[in-house]
């Protein structure tokens, strides 16, 4: 059995390469994509590589993405690169959460699209004191750090994945830290309380800033 998330894609790559990993449905405003485990995991190798290159492992990464695929290979990425991953809301959906997300885990830097850079350099800049300076890139700055697949990394499973910030039944605030051991072990109870079997398919939405979303999204 997988002890990690990282083990558990990579394994996906090896036995199924070539089978579709994740599908984003067509709307309106976006068209239908859809990404190999392949080039999934190549992918978030260099998005990897970026953040090898800017950080140290354990510090957090801030994820300011759209509904979009590049919000998966970023968080994958975030895990090869032993990062911990913050997902939360574009400024412009909840500007008020999104701040309170920021104050609260001090991210070292912020990962987004080239169509949100802009933005979001505007709403940090608006906010004066009340957030630090920070560094701002784009998924596609990883471009020049491909890499080939190479071997699995190595994680230990208690490992901090993600930070899933919540309000309780009290509307208090929380943060919870989860593990890839977190992950996993509630992987394995999904087949226990539902039909899903292998070659099942999700369907959720993105991005998903919920922690029961995210393990979803592992699965």
């Amino acid at each position: 059995m997988h002890k990690t998330i990282i083990e558990y894609l990579h394994h996906q790559v090896a036995i199924k390469p070539n089978e579709v990993a994740y599908t984003l449905l067509p709307t309106q405003v976006r068209h239908f994509s859809e990404i190999t485990f392949k080039k999934l995991w190549f992918e978030a190798q260099s998005v990897a590589n970026f953040l090898k290159s800017k950080t140290n492992p354990g510090d957090k990464v801030l994820l300011l993405y759209t509904a979009n695929i590049d919000y998966v290979v970023a968080f994958y990425g975030c895990l090869l690169a032993g990062v911990i991953a913050v997902p939360a809301p574009l400024p412009k959906i909840n500007a008020v959460q999104t701040i309170e997300i920021i104050s609260n885990s001090q991210p070292v830097l912020v990962l987004t699209t080239l169509r949100e850079v802009s933005a979001i350099k505007s709403f940090w800049q608006e906010q004066g004191n009340l957030l630090k300076p920070i560094s701002i890139f784009t998924s596609e700055n990883s471009v020049s750090f491909f890499g080939d697949l190479g071997p699995v990394v190595k994680v230990d499973p208690k490992t901090p994945a993600f930070l899933d910030y919540y309000y309780d039944e009290k509307n208090i605030y929380r943060e919870v830290l989860v593990t890839h051991k977190d992950i996993i072990e509630n992987v394995q109870l999904i087949p226990l309380i539902s039909d899903e079997r292998a070659g099942g398919i999700f369907v959720d939405w993105l991005p998903l800033f919920n922690d029961m979303d995210l393990v979803v999204m592992c699965s």
